[in-house]
């Protein structure tokens, strides 16, 4: 599945199968378009494209772990 990646200033990444991220919350950006990806078959890829699929956007931390 191919997926646009954007990044807000509140620290969020999204992913949404939407290249202009229409489907975003515009209460969590403003959101910059960094890449195109195509999700693979991970355990973590697969959450998102079905999140993707059921909301049109998936959101994820951009914070390292420490």
């Amino acid at each position: 599945m191919r997926v646009w990646c954007f990044s807000s200033a509140h620290g969020l990444g999204a992913l949404t199968n939407d290249e202009n991220g229409k489907d975003l919350p515009t209460d969590l950006g403003p959101w910059r378009s960094v890449a195109t990806l195509v999700l693979g078959d991970h355990e973590d890829e697969r959450m998102a494209k079905h999140l993707i699929q059921e909301h049109g956007f998936c959101c994820f931390d951009e914070t390292p772990d420490d």
